[in-house]
């Protein structure tokens, strides 16, 4: 009993955890991994290549975890419109437990949530969460690091786009929203 109290308290203090922590350099080809989704697919990172993909790893009960999620269903509209998925990776889930994450929650842009098998945990050296990786259409690395703001995590997407097609996009934009995932 004692060692799972230590665990937690050391995820706990993880979950708080202020610090910027970048493993991947920023330039270098994404890892891959294929994992399993809601309904039991199997899902490659790689099957998203030539979109923008917003690579979030963390878990439901993970307070910074769940405001990284509100962050994103506020730029819903910005990343549906520069092509972007979220890849939502949870940690030590159950599906039950993303499921009931999920529930009630509508997002703008295409969303995928998949429970890791420690293959995403390895790949992307996951110490402390919410780990936010931003994968350019060539799958190269343009960010790795914690929790963004949505108007950082803005300014690096539009960094993506060619100048022609840079369009400011209010981020409370009230657009059609998509279901959450299944």
């Amino acid at each position: 009993m004692r060692k799972i109290s230590l665990l937690f308290t050391a995820l706990l203090l993880l979950c708080f955890a202020g610090t910027s922590m970048a493993y991947l350099q920023v330039g270098s080809e994404a890892p891959d991994f294929e994992l399993v989704d809601l309904e039991g697919k199997k899902v490659r990172l790689s099957d998203f290549k030539g979109q923008v993909i917003i690579l979030k790893l963390g878990t439901t009960w993970c307070p910074d975890c769940v405001g990284q999620t509100a962050d994103l269903m506020k730029m819903g509209p910005f990343l549906k419109e520069h092509d972007a998925v979220l890849v939502d990776v949870f940690i030590q889930e159950t599906r039950s437990s993303v499921r009931k994450y999920f529930k009630g929650k509508e997002f703008a842009m295409p969303v995928v949530a998949l429970l890791d098998d420690g293959q995403a945990h390895r790949a992307y050296q996951v110490y402390l969460i919410p780990r936010l990786v931003i994968i350019d259409q060539q799958f190269r690395i343009v960010h790795d690091g914690l929790r963004l703001s949505a108007e950082a995590m803005q300014d690096k997407i539009a960094e993506l786009e060619p100048p022609s097609q840079q369009n400011p996009t209010n981020l409370l934009e009230n657009n059609t929203p998509l279901p959450p995932p299944q």
